[in-house]
């Protein structure tokens, strides 16, 4: 239900969009953010072209006046994420900060709904919905991403555990701006695990973290098979650098104890193919060419099984590495 609050009682939104050469998915996710409920003249859009070379920025020039809210364009030479996301925060004036990824197609009363959040407690970090599309079929990887996504959204609705700062996901998350600029904005060296840093300082401050399944917005998602078995094995790496170099304290026995609760299958894996990154792409082949086979016969959940299995033998690779534990020698996976 809509605030009854009239447009002078409610605070400026600014909406950081980092995009890199994604033209087409850009210009949509901005006609689905000037179609917000809430109002427009109370809204700004900050757009970083991240070292695009696709026409993005005339593109955007372009449809700049079809927009109800006041856009600001910004390009700077390819720096990466968390990098696009700071220039965005420094050149907003909004009170509220809200991250928008440029694949991300939101619903018009997204906005009204974090606010919705955020007046009940100021002191909120608040994280919407990333959800599937009906209108898309991402890759099979992809769609476990997905998978496992829901089934965190499930366990924090139903009390399984508490919404924190590990699911803090800056595809969809909104937070007072003077917060962010305290806690220190993202680390640009950060690679991996970047968002969940900047929750770990966010958190520090007494910030509290509440997921708003009603702020959803629909995750477009590419991303090559290459490119997401890279992701899961600097997750691993990253996982040990939270504790090592940012001090959170708890990562590695968390991921060492995770690691246990997984089927011997996947532990078995892990453990002989560790430091065989030749034998890691065989098997990683294989259990791809298992999923594909599973989503055919409309098996998906044995498929997204397959696709666990991998995503863990590479978190392990990573995690091992940057433990600096001592290995058989063989082959590396650098």
């Amino acid at each position: 239900m809509e605030s009854s609050l009239q447009p002078t009682e409610r605070p400026t939104f600014s909406i950081v969009v980092p995009s890199y050469n994604r033209k087409e998915r850009l210009a949509r996710a901005l006609n689905h953010l000037s179609q917000q409920t809430y109002p427009p003249e109370l809204l700004e859009v900050v757009v970083v072209l991240d070292g695009c070379t696709d026409g993005s920025e005339a593109m955007l020039e372009q449809l700049r006046p079809s927009f109800p809210f006041k856009l600001q364009i910004i390009s700077q030479a390819q720096s990466g994420p968390s990098a696009a996301r700071n220039t965005g925060v420094k050149a907003t004036r909004g009170e509220y900060i809200l991250f928008v990824d440029d694949d991300v197609m939101v619903i018009p009363q997204l906005i009204m709904e974090h606010w919705q959040s955020h007046r009940h407690n100021p002191r909120l970090v608040v994280v919407g919905s990333m959800s599937k599309p009906v209108d898309y079929q991402g890759s099979t990887w992809t769609n476990w991403e997905q998978y496992i996504l829901e089934e965190q959204y499930k366990d924090i609705l139903s009390g399984k555990y508490a919404m924190s700062h590990r699911q803090f996901y800056t595809g969809n998350c909104s937070l007072k701006r003077e917060w962010i600029i305290q806690a220190g904005l993202f680390d640009e060296d950060f690679k991996r695990y970047e968002d969940v840093e900047l929750a770990c300082r966010l958190q520090a401050l007494g910030l509290q973290f509440e997921f708003n399944p009603k702020a959803i917005g629909y995750h477009y998602v590419e991303r090559s098979f290459e490119s997401w078995t890279k992701t899961h094995y600097l997750y691993g790496r990253y996982a040990v650098k939270l504790e090592r170099e940012k001090h959170v304290k708890g990562w590695i026995e968390m991921s060492q104890k995770e690691f246990k609760g997984r089927n011997w299958i996947t532990q078995f894996l892990s453990v002989r193919l560790f430091n065989h990154s030749r034998a890691q792409k065989v098997v990683a082949w294989g259990l791809l060419q298992s999923a594909l086979l599973a989503t055919l016969l409309k098996q998906e959940r044995v498929g997204y099984k397959a696709m666990s299995c991998t995503a863990n033998i590479l978190y392990w690779q990573g995690f091992k590495e940057e433990l600096n534990l001592k290995v058989p020698t063989g082959e590396t996976n650098k």
